[in-house]
């Protein structure tokens, strides 16, 4: 999990989708992640920027 995906690292795009789930507040979680590559996405964009697919699957967790 070293690999680079547009100037930041898996790792820290990892810590960031735990650190949602696990600190989260009493308000539910959503994590937006492709569906070809498993990148995760901030709510806002449309289409990968890793590898430019548009399916996106969105997980909420409560």
């Amino acid at each position: 999990m070293r690999g680079q995906e547009n100037g930041t690292t898996t790792r820290s795009t990892m810590r960031k989708a735990l650190e949602a789930v696990l600190l989260r507040s009493d308000d539910g979680t959503v994590i937006e992640e492709c569906r070809r590559c498993g990148t995760t996405l901030e709510s806002t964009l449309a289409s990968c920027p890793s590898c430019g697919c548009s399916d996106i699957v969105e997980y909420r967790i409560q």
